[in-house]
């Protein structure tokens, strides 16, 4: 049998993607992969697939939803949806163009499926005819062992020229995440598998060092990237990946990390082992915002410690922030650029909060009422606008600083000169809107070289 995933263009690698398609190939079938922006009839037509399936964010359901009632109105196949959105609002699935939707974790649950195509049994999967959803099944157990899962397919990336052309290597060394912060899914997923398993699951480092040898002996990698929530939560696997890794490569790697699960100790660690750069989540300036609002559980002084620590031992850092979230205003907003002007990071990275539903502060924003839309008025975009019920005024300030914000945190002398109130003030014209924008633009590809080692 053959199985076709269609994709955005992708600019980096598609790790859920590429784990789907080995895991198909190993039973003997045929993968390959399909980007929207070239001809998806001529290759419906060249591969003639049995099966398309899609990984879909919220944001981007109507328009893969539309593409797939395009192709079915001239082709024949079965098509499934999987990824966050179908999991976290599988009711979609009735008024979409999908015959089937998968939900959580599609390893086991597509050896399933295709092992007896169509049994409208299979674990994980809601299925649908003449428009009437015939079929909704429970998940199955978390994947207990990650080690039994095949290294994801690089093959079927082979012909993203812009990702092969590309330094960096991505891999993950873990699955699921202990916190329970109110804007992300991590919490209703894990209660989607309440008695199912451990939420959190490493691979062993032997397996996950393997993986790595297997590629970087093959692809000019020049950053290995590892996309885990948090790469430093399980201190027995980390001393044993940091005493390992440098006899595996010397080449130097990227992680995301949590700012109160560090220490100077774990940092050395990480900076003997090859760790180049790091990402971690300040989010706000303001302690009662981020433990009251976001439920980070974290203080203020241990984010500046993180940062204090990532200096001393000369590992880049890029610090993510929100602004506009529920419950805050400008004055908090600030605090957050003055948290990270105290921090001096290699680049201040900030979005636009947006409450998506299915989390706990989504759900707060619409029972509050600074939220009165449902998914469909969002976008796979959080850097733009804000979607709540703000003034047209404190709407018009955030587009403007999530823009300037990294620039002042670059130069915060200017900051000081009283430059910044006049600049996000300004009105929200094209010629102004351009001009930010642009100079935004060209400031992040100067933090992403820095923090992804594009100068190595």
């Amino acid at each position: 049998m053959k199985f076709l995933f269609i994709s955005k263009p992708l600019f980096m690698e598609p790790l859920g993607i590429m784990y789907l398609s080995s895991t198909i190939k190993k039973m003997g079938h045929e993968t390959d992969l399909a980007i929207t922006t070239e001809n998806l009839e001529r290759k419906m037509e060249s591969f003639n697939p049995d099966f398309v399936g899609y990984s879909i964010i919220t944001g981007d359901q109507d328009f893969y939803s539309k593409i797939n009632k395009d192709l079915k109105s001239k082709f024949n196949f079965f098509s499934i949806a999987g990824g966050p959105h179908p999991t976290f609002f599988p009711e979609f699935l009735e008024d979409s163009s999908f015959d089937a939707i998968c939900i959580g974790e599609g390893e086991k649950a597509i050896q399933q499926f295709l092992d007896k195509p169509l049994s409208l049994e299979t674990p994980n999967f809601w299925f649908k005819k003449d428009r009437e959803i015939i079929a909704k099944n429970p998940v199955q157990s978390f994947i207990s062992s990650l080690d039994d899962i095949p290294f994801p397919d690089r093959e079927i990336i082979s012909k993203c020229f812009q990702i092969q052309e590309t330094p960096i290597s991505h891999f993950i060394a873990s699955r699921g995440c202990p916190f329970n912060c109110s804007y992300c899914f991590n919490e209703p997923f894990s209660e989607l598998y309440k008695g199912k398993g451990k939420r959190v699951r490493f691979r062993t480092v032997d397996n996950l060092l393997e993986e790595i040898k297997s590629v970087v002996d093959v692809h000019p990698t020049k950053l290995v990237y590892f996309q885990d929530d948090t790469f430093t939560l399980n201190n027995a696997w980390l001393n044993e990946f940091t005493e390992k890794y440098p006899q595996a490569t010397k080449l130097p790697f990227h992680c995301h990390v949590r700012a109160n699960t560090l220490n100077e100790e774990k940092v050395e660690s990480l900076r003997r082992a090859g760790c180049y750069s790091v990402h971690f989540a300040a989010e706000t300036g303001n302690d009662e915002l981020r433990n009251q609002i976001l439920n980070r559980g974290m203080k203020k002084e241990q984010i500046i410690s993180a940062a204090e620590s990532l200096r001393k031992q000369g590992i880049k850092y890029i610090m993510q922030n929100m602004i506009g979230i529920p419950g805050g205003n400008l004055e908090n907003d600030l605090e957050t650029l003055e948290l990270n002007i105290a921090c001096k990071p290699d680049y201040s990275w900030v979005s636009i909060f947006q409450p998506y539903p299915g989390t706990k502060l989504g759900e707060l924003c619409k029972e509050k009422g600074y939220y009165t839309g449902d998914f469909k008025d969002l976008d796979n975009n959080f850097f733009d606008s804000s979607r709540l019920n703000f003034s047209e005024e404190y709407k018009s300030q955030l587009s403007h600083l999530q823009r300037l914000f990294a620039i002042f945190v670059e130069y915060p002398e200017v900051y000081q000169l009283g430059l910044l109130s006049p600049m996000i003030n300004a009105p929200q014209d094209e010629e102004t809107k351009k001009i930010y924008q642009n100079a935004y633009k060209e400031f992040r590809k100067k933090g992403d070289g820095r923090a992804y080692g594009f100068d190595l």
